[in-house]
């Protein structure tokens, strides 16, 4: 459950890497709940002060991108789906820039790897204060 250099080792661990991080941060009731029937959500929890909270975690080589079919996917997983009140998008590769127009109106947070590797130095992050 560690990150190498803010970089997830293999995507099997990735939703645990983000439950480690997730509870140093005071969440609670952190799930890891990624694979089959996951409903496009791979983490799912509390903020410390009881915000619904969902995380996809996605692990490509750095030359794709998440594109903006894969962040209308998310919204929809995220706020439809979940009722999440907090929603985390995690990827180690770029966001095109439509999908962060995207993430930017429907209030989803994107995690890029800089942010990643970041947060897993020990830096929080600012949306679950």
């Amino acid at each position: 459950m560690r990150a190498r250099g803010g970089v997830i080792e293999n995507p099997a661990s990735s939703s645990k890497t983000m439950n480690a991080l997730l509870r140093r941060e005071g969440c609670t009731n952190v799930t890891v709940q990624g694979g089959h029937g996951d409903r496009g959500i791979d983490v799912s929890g509390l903020t410390s002060d009881g915000r619904r909270l969902v995380v996809q975690c996605k692990r490509f080589a750095p030359y794709l991108n998440i594109t903006s079919p894969d962040m209308q996917k998310f919204v929809g997983a995220a706020k439809v789906l979940h009722s999440a009140e907090v929603a985390l998008f995690v990827a180690t590769c770029p966001f095109t820039s439509e999908a962060l127009h995207i993430a930017a109106e429907t209030g989803i947070t994107v995690v890029h790897r800089g942010l990643l590797e970041q947060w897993s130095a020990g830096e929080p992050l600012e949306v679950l204060q």
